[in-house]
């Protein structure tokens, strides 16, 4: 992993929390006690504050980044798909699911047990209610989620604390 100071900020990292070696955290960014930040993702603390919670799993590729002067707060348990994009200020709140390759704007919040689908765009200033599935570009709400629904959603929060620490544990770069 590549952790850099910025401008005295430094990447804060809980215990238990797999950090991939291709990954890249600058400034001021929290990451918490057992969570995923898989390879090639970029977290960006420079101008604005990074703050992701106990449990939550940031997928391959994300970017993450805030406007000066703001955070981008990121709670507990949530998923956030490969490849997507988040631009802060925004809360994404406890038990959320991000889709792949999904893009949140500046001013957005996505409410708790809530899933934006996958290749969705959430528009500045737009909210997913709590306990709401939206989609689409731009985003808009489909249906509540239902109980099926947020089952698959904890299977994916423990698959990913689970895989932080058998990362963590068990992998091992090969030899040239």
């Amino acid at each position: 992993m590549a952790l850099y100071e910025f401008e005295g900020k430094r990447p804060n990292i809980g215990n238990s929390t797999y950090i991939s070696p291709q990954a890249i955290i600058i400034g001021e960014v929290h990451i918490g006690d057992k969570c995923f930040i898989g390879p090639g993702t970029v977290i960006r603390g420079d101008y604005g504050k990074i703050i992701i919670n106990n449990g939550s799993a940031i997928e391959e590729n994300c970017i993450i980044h805030a406007e000066p002067g703001s955070s981008v707060i990121i709670e507990d348990n949530v998923v956030v798909g490969h490849g997507a994009i988040i631009h802060g200020p925004c809360l994404l709140e406890n038990n959320a699911v991000i889709g792949m390759a999904s893009v949140i704007c500046a001013r957005t919040k996505i409410g708790t047990k809530s899933l934006l689908g996958a290749g969705s765009l959430l528009p500045p200033g737009q909210t997913v209610p709590k306990g709401k599935l939206a989609y689409g570009n731009p985003a808009s709400v489909i249906r509540d989620m239902n109980e099926k629904d947020l089952e698959y959603n904890k299977i994916a929060f423990k698959t990913y604390q689970d895989l932080a620490i058998r990362c963590t544990n068990n992998l091992k770069k090969i030899p040239d």
